[in-house]
């Protein structure tokens, strides 16, 4: 039997979290959280995490402070992290992957793409020859 991996999505837009919950509910537990405040009170509250779908652009704490918060922390800097975003300029793409994101796409996405950019991910982490 193969592993259920548990997704976090961190989205501002109430319709984009739906419509990934639909997507992706089928082969993974899904979460969402609507800031980025929010996701990391849900993270710090013990709660695991395989993988993290996070918007740029959103209140209180966007994706770019979410990447950096968990890339600072001990417990969450190995979790991927895949961008949503609107914003399509490469200084935004090349900014968030250099904090350490795993993963940039463009809104408006195709949600078969982010299925597939999700297990190509978690297919990278699972062949880990250093671990």
């Amino acid at each position: 039997m193969s592993k259920i991996y548990h997704l976090l999505v961190v989205e501002d837009d109430s319709f984009i979290r739906k419509v990934l919950r639909q997507t992706l509910k089928y082969d993974f537990e899904v979460t969402t959280k609507e800031n980025g405040i929010e996701g990391v009170s849900w993270l710090e509250a013990g709660n695991p995490v395989d993988i993290i779908l996070s918007d740029i652009q959103m209140p209180h704490m966007d994706g770019k402070g979410l990447i950096t918060m968990l890339r600072a922390s001990p417990v969450f800097k190995r979790v991927p992290i895949i961008i949503l975003s609107s914003l399509t300029d490469s200084e935004t793409r090349i900014a968030c992957l250099n904090m350490g994101a795993d993963d940039y796409i463009i809104k408006p996405f195709n949600p078969l793409e982010v299925k597939t950019k999700i297990n190509t991910v978690l297919r990278r982490l699972e062949y880990n020859p250093l671990s």
